[in-house]
């Protein structure tokens, strides 16, 4: 059975990225994640994968840049953190993580469809989630 929440490492697609793309790659491939989102047309559809790397690639920056999601845990923070120093040095990344973020809460995203769907408390956390990340990268600049 897969993984599917609302948190940064709660779903499979999130995990292989950071596993097989993060990993390997660091500091570029956060740049590829959040370029994927958001040099996207306003009318063209986000996949969930791209979200889903994107998403993660937004709370790296978030790290990299002093704000880290204070409800990480140990193994989540180790994960991310692993290129953190590189992504530090590149300050653009900042409003490219938040240009990417507004595509992903937009309608037209597949992960904000599939959070937002069914409305209720799960589409409160998904939002939830979304805004700290934002508030988080607004305050890191």
């Amino acid at each position: 059975m897969g993984a599917w929440g609302v948190g940064i490492l709660e779903d499979d697609t999130a995990l292989d990225w950071v596993e097989e793309e993060y990993s390997a790659a660091g500091v570029e491939a956060v740049r590829h994640a959040l370029l994927a989102v958001a040099d996207t047309d306003a009318n063209d559809y986000i996949e969930v994968d791209a979200g889903a790397a994107a998403r993660c690639a937004a709370e790296i920056v978030a790290m990299a840049f002093g704000a880290t999601d204070p409800e990480l845990d140990s193994d989540a923070e180790m994960a991310l953190g692993e290129h953190t120093a590189q992504v530090a040095e590149d300050a653009d990344l900042i409003p490219l993580a938040l240009r990417a973020l507004a595509r992903l809460a937009a309608d037209n995203s597949e992960l904000n469809e599939l959070w937002t769907e069914n409305g209720g408390d799960i589409t409160v956390a998904w939002q939830t989630q979304m805004a700290d990340l934002v508030s988080r990268l607004e305050g890191a600049k």
